[in-house]
């Protein structure tokens, strides 16, 4: 089944503390893609080591652009996802945005919870729902996620740590923070494991527009790189742990704002055809 809500999954480090529209781009047009300034659009701090801060930050971001019914869900445990007021909002609001943070408090907060069901009904079923997430909150929209691994060992077998994320789309593995941060390697690692994926590489202040869990479209000021293992010759993955890597071909792009990919026909759409 083709979804037809929206993923927006964001590099991390987007600008919300610069309270002028120009600015808070990213931001804008995830509000765009909803409903514009009558979005109702809920804020899940869970992943954050400080939600209450971050949860202000982002309601604060987002009524500065016009949003005029941003609310943020305090979930710091499982069983707050069981909170009727919560279940009742999620089912009428017109999209969500997860923080930045700890991906792993994601998953196992979220995963096998009527919350999610909730969430994945609607995004499957819904034009025009979307469900957004930065950093961390970007990582875990994948149903396999990237969960560590040091940029210097990566190309190590078996440094990228993967595990299970929340799954609204099994055809992409998502990393945050990619430039900045140096983590081409643990991409490369976790496509070299599974190579049937589109990797996602996504820079900070950029962010990834996923339509129909096909087509992409890059915003932001910053690069995504894109990963395709589907013409691995040879990939010494399985061969066992803790040696060098050897891969051959590889395929891999660089997209900035404006630019579009298509990850059934596996090739870049020069202006965003989304």
């Amino acid at each position: 089944m083709v979804p037809k809500g929206k993923l927006i999954a964001v590099g991390g480090a987007e600008n919300r503390n610069h309270f002028e529209k120009e600015k808070l781009h990213v931001l804008s047009r995830i509000l765009k893609e909803m409903k514009g300034n009558e979005t109702l659009i809920e804020i899940i701090p869970t992943a954050s080591g400080d939600p209450k801060m971050i949860g202000k930050e982002f309601d604060n971001a987002f009524n500065s652009i016009g949003c005029k019914a941003a609310q943020v869900m305090d979930i710091r445990r499982k069983k707050d996802t069981e909170k009727s007021e919560f279940l009742e909002r999620i089912k009428v609001c017109d999209g969500i945005m997860f923080s930045g943070g700890n991906q792993t408090r994601l998953s196992e907060i979220f995963l096998g919870t009527e919350f999610l069901e909730i969430l994945k009904h609607r995004y499957q079923n819904e034009n025009d729902f979307v469900i957004a997430g930065t950093s961390a909150g970007a990582m875990a929209q994948s149903e396999i996620m990237i969960n560590g691994g040091a940029p210097a060992e990566a190309l190590m077998r078996g440094k990228a740590l993967i595990v299970r994320g929340l799954g609204f789309i099994d055809k992409a593995i998502i990393d945050s923070h990619f430039i900045n941060r140096g983590r081409f390697g643990r991409l490369m690692v976790a496509i070299a494991e599974h190579p049937q994926m589109t990797g996602l590489g996504i820079s900070e202040d950029t962010a990834v527009i996923i339509r129909e869990e096909r087509y992409l479209e890059i915003i932001g000021n910053g690069l995504v790189a894109i990963m395709d293992g589907m013409e691995l010759q040879y990939n010494s993955i399985k061969e066992g742990k803790g040696e060098m890597l050897n891969l051959e071909r590889i395929v891999f792009h660089l997209l900035s704002k404006g630019m579009g990919y298509d990850m059934l026909e596996r090739k870049m759409l020069i202006t965003a055809m989304v």
